[in-house]
């Protein structure tokens, strides 16, 4: 029930041109194990009831052959240890997803699966900024874990890993050049 919409353009009627977003994941990629930091290169949606787009007057095409920005990509690989590329499955939720989806999504191509990255990544271009994000594995994803997945094992990653995603998030503030060009600035062009 996040309204994405109303926080993309609040942060761009503030004169926000860069996003950073954190999204807890579950991994579906042995390579990408529980408390990896993951910066994801494209996505795979399946969410359902949301909107998508702010031209529901008009049709504009964006272009998401590279989604997420390579730019704000590159500052954050300097930034701390992470993991570069992946493909991030957006499900609809609030309950986790079945052994079966899971078995679906892999078969497609995904590596991370949560519920929060889409449309956030592409109203974002929408409205000509960049964005990219931070996926924190909190654990296997069904099918994949032996245990029954819960939320609680949500918070305890996310706070098992706090000191590290500021650290991160702070080497990225500093490495960032506020004033560099990007494709993604101009979208609509």
């Amino acid at each position: 029930k996040i309204n994405f919409r109303a926080n993309i353009d609040a942060l761009k009627n503030v004169g926000v041109t860069k996003i950073i977003a954190t999204n807890s994941v579950g991994s579906m990629n042995l390579e990408m194990p529980p408390g990896s930091f993951v910066i994801p290169d494209d996505f795979l949606d399946f969410s359902q009831n949301r909107a998508k787009t702010f031209y529901e007057d008009k049709v504009v095409h964006i272009d998401v052959t590279e989604p997420y920005c390579s730019c704000l990509r590159d500052v954050l690989d300097a930034s701390g240890d992470v993991i570069l590329g992946g493909t991030y499955v957006c499900t609809e939720g609030p309950r986790f997803e079945t052994p079966a989806e899971i078995k679906m999504f892999r078969m497609l191509g995904g590596d991370l699966v949560g519920m929060t990255g889409v449309p956030e990544v592409t109203l974002a271009r929408e409205r000509e900024m960049c964005y990219n994000s931070i996926c924190i594995v909190s654990n296997y994803a069904s099918g994949i874990s032996e245990d029954a997945l819960t939320i609680d094992e949500v918070f305890e990653m996310v706070s098992e890993k706090e000191v590290e995603l500021l650290e991160l998030i702070y080497n990225f503030i500093k490495n960032v050049d506020d004033s560099a060009d990007c494709s993604c600035l101009h979208a609509l062009d």
